[in-house]
């Protein structure tokens, strides 16, 4: 007998009528185990395995992923790892989706020239083999019988074998966690949309730089992207829940008992 089925309270935004929209809503949606994957997009890099955020800025990753770490590490110690642990006990497939320095990059690449001249990181040198800015921390690291689809561009769909891999484990919902919510993340979302997957996304276990997360505007931060990045996923993509909700619904699945 299998698991049985996952009822995750998920919302989406509602943009009608266009006079007064009658905004968030919630619907309870069955997931069926055999048909859901758990997605973790961009979750690399050395620095949460710390029992502090400084120990991040201690590492010898340039600045501009020390902050990364920094910025994310409450994101992913306390809401990607635990959301993780919650799909591994319901035996769902995990995948991850990391960049890599592709042989096909060169010199040209308008990618590596953006990247250049608006982070001041050359791809080229910062992510050759071996570096600490693609590593694994090990609290997040892929474990065995977990599958690893390496990406050179935003998008974990453009040019890897991710639809491939999602077809044969008969995928239909993508549970998905990761940064960085309006690039990485949201083309991957975007392009699953357009192959017909159901997507949710937890939004409390993403980022948006500089990695304040899609609650923080029911929080009253101040903080403008994150939010944003929540909306668009929430009206043009799919559907989003906490990763409370989601621990939750697997353990209600699963009566807390590891498979």
């Amino acid at each position: 007998m299998g698991t049985p089925a996952v009822h995750l309270p998920a919302r989406y935004y509602r943009t009608y009528p266009v006079e007064s929209p009658l905004g968030h809503t919630e619907e309870t949606l069955d997931l069926d185990p055999e048909r859901t994957v758990f997605l973790l997009v961009d979750v690399y890099g050395l620095g949460f395995d710390g029992s502090t955020p400084d120990d991040a800025a201690g590492s010898d990753l340039p600045a501009f992923y020390q902050d990364q770490a920094i910025a994310s590490r409450d994101i992913v110690r306390n809401h990607i790892v635990p959301a993780k642990q919650a799909a591994k006990r319901l035996g769902l497939p995990i995948v991850y989706l990391t960049n890599h320095l592709s042989p096909g990059l060169n010199e040209s690449s308008e990618w590596r020239n953006l990247t250049l001249r608006v982070h001041n990181i050359d791809v080229l040198e910062s992510w050759r083999e071996p570096n600490q800015i693609l590593a694994h921390s090990d609290i997040v690291a892929p474990q065995a019988g977990e599958y690893l689809i390496k990406k050179q561009l935003y998008s974990g769909f453009f040019e890897t074998q991710l639809d491939s891999l999602l077809r044969s484990l008969d995928a239909y919902t993508l549970i998905t966690v990761g940064f960085d919510s309006r690039i990485c993340l949201a083309t991957t979302v975007t392009e699953a949309m357009y192959r017909n997957y159901r997507v949710v996304v937890l939004r409390d276990a993403v980022g948006t730089s500089p990695y304040s997360t899609g609650e923080d505007a029911e929080t009253g931060d101040g903080e403008w992207s994150a939010p944003s990045a929540i909306r668009f996923i929430e009206t043009n993509v799919g559907y989003t829940a906490s990763s409370a909700q989601w621990i939750a619904a697997c353990d209600q699945a699963t009566g807390g008992v590891s498979q």
